[in-house]
């Protein structure tokens, strides 16, 4: 039988899970229904506490206290297509405290005409805050966010974004 490993964190937008595989860092979920329906996903696998997990949860408390502005565990993009890896990847040099449009997104990945098609990979992201979803926003206006528009505003807040 497999086994990944979680550690969690209590925040203001509730229990932050992070998830790690042999491979590397997988997985964020946040409140304990999502994480127990992703556990029920994964088919059997068995949850143990502890392992690389813990250290993405430490980063990311120290993240949302404000003394933290680039993560320094690895994510491994084990699931997604090649253009979501594409687009995480490129995401993850966006830096602290900066935005980027959708649009201005598909064009770092080279595909000008994908900004539709960047925002639903956003909507799957499996790493969210540590891969920074929360920094790209619609060029009018906030834009969406899988996890809420109040997370999204409070992450910007953490990292000075005016918005």
């Amino acid at each position: 039988m497999s086994h990944v490993n979680y550690s969690s964190t209590e925040s203001e937008f509730g229990t932050i899970y992070v998830v790690s595989s042999p491979k590397g860092i997988s997985r964020i979920v946040i409140g304990k229904n999502a994480f127990l329906d992703f556990l029920h996903s994964t088919n059997g696998t068995r949850a143990i506490e502890g392992g690389d997990a813990e250290k993405l949860t430490d980063e990311i408390e120290l993240y949302l206290k404000g003394k933290l502005s680039e993560f320094r565990t690895e994510v491994n993009f084990q699931y997604g297509t090649e253009f979501q890896k594409a687009v995480w990847k490129k995401l993850l040099e966006v830096p602290y405290g900066k935005v980027v449009t959708y649009r201005e997104l598909a064009e770092l990945i080279g595909k000008p005409n994908a900004a539709r098609a960047v925002g639903n990979a956003l909507s799957v992201n499996p790493v969210p805050i540590v891969v920074p979803c929360h920094r790209v926003l619609a060029s009018g206006g906030i834009g969406g966010y899988g996890l809420g528009l109040d997370m999204k505003r409070g992450l910007l807040r953490i990292e000075g974004v005016p918005i």
